[in-house]
């Protein structure tokens, strides 16, 4: 399933996280669910051409991909949800503010399906909120 993050309209798309290249609104097409106009949110390029996030009206969402020179491949599933971050994605004096070392060491371990120690997780799920206010991103783990 492709996401979408509706702060900063960051797409989350075949595991990687794409920026729109642009974000102008343009009438593109009709909605499948109540045939109203679609309206253009933005835009991404993607290896195999583009992908447009649109809404209708009625808050209908699409994703619809299209080749590199603008033919339409069809509506991808989309969901709209929190954005995220894996600790890995994370630079590491960020981490370093909030965590201990052997808090950051524990989440790596945790993320990466290797031991670790259950207290250290503990504590330093009890600090994700702070890290969030800080630095405005939501830890995933």
């Amino acid at each position: 399933m492709n996401m979408l993050v509706e702060k900063g309209c960051i797409l989350h798309f075949e595991g990687k996280r794409l920026e729109p290249v642009s974000r102008q609104r343009n009438a593109v097409g009709l909605c499948s669910g109540c045939d109203n106009d679609l309206e253009s949110l933005a835009y991404y390029s993607v290896p195999s051409g583009w992908l447009v996030y649109a809404c209708c009206k009625n808050n209908h969402l699409a994703l619809m991909h299209y080749d590199i020179d603008w033919n339409w491949l069809g509506d991808l599933d989309i969901e709209v949800g929190e954005d995220r971050e894996s600790i890995s994605s994370i630079p590491r004096e960020k981490l370093d503010v909030v965590f201990t070392p052997a808090e950051v060491r524990d989440m790596h371990a945790y993320q990466q399906g290797q031991p670790y120690t259950r207290q250290n997780l503990y504590r330093a799920r009890a600090k994700f909120e702070k890290f969030e206010k800080l630095f405005g991103i939501k830890i995933n783990l």
